[in-house]
């Protein structure tokens, strides 16, 4: 079995890109989110209750959470094609973070590396119109940065597991075509 991480800023377009690949995609793949799998996990082992208690927890207790969530999501690839929906960066009010740092890639051991990306000012005008979920963007020279950010990590990542990282161009109303370029990636 396999287990393919595709990460991308908020706003991106990842969650659509996904649905439609699912659709046009002859292989079965589950799709697990590594946050909601972070949360699952520290509600189970520490009873929180919200992302954001989670937020509050101690640095050590917060990596045990993620590398404890990367451990049962590798386990889930030894049965299913497993794709990872994840940022590869976290911005905070004191600077970036990784989103899969080096004790969760290294669980995870990935196959692939598939970051979507978009053009700065077409991920804000996304977001300027999603009235439905809170971003984290404040202008589309931001995005360019954290865009820079999240592809430095994604390599890193790479790096680490030796898995291939492909970038994938999610431009406006081309949701389909970013499908098709990622499962031509995956059956790779």
């Amino acid at each position: 079995m396999s287990l393919n991480i595709v990460i991308g800023l908020s706003g991106v377009g990842k969650g659509t890109v996904l649905e439609e690949a699912m659709l046009l995609s002859d292989q079965e793949y589950e799709v697990v989110n590594y946050g909601d799998k972070m949360m699952e996990t520290a509600r189970e082992s520490h009873g929180v209750e919200n992302r954001g208690e989670m937020k509050e927890l101690d640095v050590e207790t917060y990596k045990g959470i993620q590398a404890e969530a990367a451990e049962k999501i590798f386990e889930m690839a030894e049965d299913s094609n497993i794709i990872v929906d994840t940022h590869a960066a976290i911005k905070s009010p004191h600077g970036y973070i990784p989103g899969l740092p080096k004790w969760s890639i290294e669980q995870l051991d990935p196959d692939k590396i598939i970051m979507l990306t978009a053009k700065p000012e077409e991920i804000w005008n996304r977001v300027q119109e999603d009235d439905d979920r809170d971003r984290e963007h404040e202008s589309a020279s931001g995005i360019a940065e954290y865009q820079h950010v999240a592809r430095e990590m994604a390599s890193t990542g790479s790096v680490l597991t030796g898995a291939y990282l492909k970038i994938i161009e999610n431009p406006d109303g081309k949701a389909e075509r970013a499908a098709e370029e990622l499962v031509k990636t995956l059956k790779a």
